[in-house]
């Protein structure tokens, strides 16, 4: 069980219950939907799908909704091929005939672009110059040879759009979210706080508000990245897009910054785009890959994400294989100095804080297990904040809650809302988690228990150490 949660991406490859039911089994801890993609029968039929598959294996397994965000993206035309120098018009005239033609239905966009700038086509593969701009229109040299194909990212390198958040899809998206009680909602393209606040207000005025999760991956988003994480459950650094608006040789430092900012606020942080993008042709991710995937885990974030790679890619399965070994393999090499470093920049703010500082500590002095029970989610919160390097396993009471905390750094959350109820519930919380724990055989004797809940209302913090018989 890594303690670095792996989460992919839904798509045509993995559209089916059984490949599901297979990559939760390899590890897969959680699922992305992109809204970006289909309409609300699509995405209903993939949450029936992970919720049969979380029914059928007892397990809590959170879903994630991305939306597209308000961004711009070509129309609908025939793809054709350019070589540098090609001559491309970019227009919203989707019936223009004149030579290589790319519609993109956006007013920011022409709004935006100036003779000189640089043009990034989907994810950079193909790069255009701006020679003219006019009412509606631009044209632009090819930089590079590629296949220009349609409904794709456009961005103007170093310029952000004027546009409005959230856009039109994002409400369909937060009102479906909303009707399936989705575990978090990704806001794509998060600007400022208030792009925050409005989301929260919206998906508020339809009932249910699931965890938001931002993605930082503009400019804007960067510089205002403290003030956004604050106000979330968790953020996601966005490399794909991040690598649209910076130089590509300070994504490291960005990733870096971004997940310390995260840490350092208790939120959820998730690492996305070209983890092990070798594996959408390949059964076997290519050394850079693993390199990457491997540094990630060193960051302790708390997930990566896969996207093409189990969406579109031949070997989804395979793809969570091989990250649950590659970080299986970089968490067994992490050092004590890296995690006590880790830790020092965390401050621990109030009595609960400072207790579950100390049980890890204790815990992990005594090469312990912590098994724990928790009404209000606060508990595991904070026991994942400290990056703990033992074993964890947190029985809840309620469903949905378990499948939010189920992301965060090394816990292992189960699922005890059938089990358990009325005034006693933590003291039998616990107990009832280690039955279950010791007849599953992940406790088992010899193991040192560290049983443990917390009462904040009744400033009663409860700690009991045995070894199991």
């Amino acid at each position: 069980m890594v303690k670095v949660k792996i989460i992919a991406t839904l798509g045509p490859s993995s559209r089916d219950h059984d490949v599901v039911k297979k990559m939760v089994r390899e590890g897969a801890a959680g699922f992305r939907i992109n809204c970006a993609h289909g309409d609300e029968a699509d995405w209903l039929e993939y949450v029936k799908i992970v919720r049969e598959v979380s029914s059928e294996l007892d397990q809590a397994i959170p879903l994630i909704l991305d939306t597209p965000g308000p961004q711009v993206r070509s129309g609908d035309f025939q793809e054709f091929k350019v070589v540098r120098g090609d001559k491309v018009l970019f227009s919203m005239d989707p019936d223009a005939k004149e030579g290589k033609h790319i519609v993109v239905p956006a007013r920011e966009f022409y709004s935006a672009a100036s003779i000189g700038d640089t043009i990034l086509y989907g994810d950079g593969e193909v790069s255009f110059r701006v020679s003219e701009v006019g009412e509606g229109f631009v044209e632009a040299l090819a930089l590079n040879e590629g296949v220009v194909k349609p409904r794709k990212k456009v961005v103007v390198e170093g310029k952000e759009y004027d546009v409005l958040f959230p856009s039109e899809t994002d409400r369909r998206v937060f009102k479906f979210s909303s009707e399936v009680k989705a575990s978090f909602v990704a806001l794509s393209y998060v600007r400022r706080q208030r792009d925050v606040e409005v989301a929260r207000d919206i998906l508020a005025k339809h009932g249910w508000v699931p965890g938001l999760i931002a993605k930082i991956e503009t400019r804007s988003g960067f510089n205002n990245m403290g003030e956004i994480i604050r106000l979330v459950d968790g953020v996601m650094v966005a490399r794909g897009d991040l690598g649209l608006h910076f130089p590509l040789e300070e994504l490291p430092l960005i990733q870096e910054r971004i997940v310390r900012e995260a840490v350092r606020q208790g939120r959820v942080v998730i690492v996305a785009t070209e983890v092990l993008e070798s594996m959408i042709e390949n059964p076997r991710p290519s050394r850079s890959d693993v390199v990457d995937l491997y540094n990630s885990v060193k960051d302790l974030v708390d997930a990566v994400l896969f996207t093409n790679e189990t969406a579109v890619g031949k070997y989804p399965v395979e793809v969570v294989k091989w990250a649950r070994k590659i970080i299986d393999a970089a968490e067994s090499s992490l050092s004590t100095a890296l995690v006590s470093e880790y830790r020092s920049s965390i401050e621990a703010r109030d009595l609960l804080d400072k207790y579950v500082q100390g049980l890890v500590l204790l815990a992990e002095s005594l090469g312990g297990v912590i098994v724990g029970y928790s009404r209000s989610g606060r508990m595991p919160t904070l026991l994942s904040k400290y990056r703990p390097q033992i074993r964890i396993y947190v029985g809840v009471g309620d469903k949905l809650l378990a499948e939010k905390l189920s992301l965060r750094y090394g816990l292992n959350i189960v699922d005890m809302s059938r089990l358990i109820s009325g005034e006693d519930e933590y003291e039998r919380g616990v107990r009832k988690l280690l039955e279950t724990l010791v007849g599953k055989g992940h406790v088992r004797p010899g193991d040192i228990v560290v049983e443990t809940y917390a009462k904040p209302r009744d400033n009663m913090h409860e700690i009991r150490i045995s070894q199991l018989q």
